[in-house]
């Protein structure tokens, strides 16, 4: 009976062992003695960095890094020790080939007990960062553009002050003043630069276009610092809510003294 079971009995399946695992990942994984040489790393160490495990036992980690980050990684790296907590540091990484990478290592102690080596995995961010740079370039461009403007951007409340939440540094041109004087202010506004004599139709204009929430555009004439009315163009449109209350309001407004 025992021999006809054992023949419908499946064989344990041997489990892999740890170095296999550990092979088997796509971070790097890394082993430092006290000094911060490498002690071990698996596989994926090769993919990341250009150098074998052979190449890479016994040397020191820090050859690795950018110069400019070596200084974060040893005070990184000290913390970590002292404090035996997980920690986590952005840096770049040197590859055989020269080429840079950023990285992401999370560095810890392997054991609670004094002193104890640290572990790390150690994985590949350079996609991450240079969508954030991209985006940061984007944004650099974009307000250089705008602020290249004959004019001002603007967004504000919808008072008779015309009170401003934010205004481009094109403002300066326009009217004088500069962003800090223009922002929040009681004094001064840019519906006190308004001429009085534009200053009712510029408001019922903006109103009448609010209550059907459509754009508004104006010409009317704006007081300088200097003293002198400015030719000015101004496009805008309401900031609405979800229930349609007005918000705010937006829009640019143009010097058409185009030969100052």
């Amino acid at each position: 009976m025992m021999t006809v079971l054992n023949l419908f009995r499946r064989p344990k399946r041997a489990l892999p062992a740890l170095t296999e695992v550990l092979d088997s990942l796509a971070d790097a994984v890394l082993v430092f003695n006290g000094q911060l040489d490498i002690h071990y790393v698996n596989a994926y160490w090769k993919t990341l960095t250009g150098y074998s495990q052979k190449e890479s036992i016994d040397s020191c980690f820090s050859d690795y890094i950018h110069p400019e980050d070596h200084r974060n990684w040893m005070t990184f790296s000290q913390r970590a020790s002292q404090e035996r907590l997980s920690q986590c540091l952005w840096f770049r990484l040197i590859r055989k080939d020269g080429e840079v990478r950023w990285c992401e290592i999370r560095l810890q102690s392997l054991h609670t007990d004094q002193p104890s080596p640290l572990t790390a995995t150690l994985c590949d961010i350079t996609p991450q960062v240079r969508s954030d740079e991209i985006k940061k370039a984007n944004h650099r461009s974009l307000s250089g553009l705008v602020n290249r403007l004959p004019g001002m951007l603007y967004r504000g409340r919808n008072d008779t002050r015309w009170t401003m939440e934010y205004v481009s540094e094109g403002c300066l041109g326009l009217t004088g003043f500069s962003r800090e004087q223009l922002l929040n202010q009681t004094q001064l506004s840019i519906g006190a630069l308004i001429h009085p004599n534009d200053a009712g139709r510029v408001w019922e204009t903006v109103q009448h276009a609010l209550q059907q929430q459509q754009c508004f555009e104006l010409y009317y004439s704006l007081l300088h610092a200097d003293g002198h009315y400015r030719q000015v163009y101004e496009k805008g449109q309401g900031i609405y809510s979800s229930t349609g209350a007005v918000l705010g309001i937006e829009g640019i407004i143009l010097n058409l003294n185009t030969t100052e």
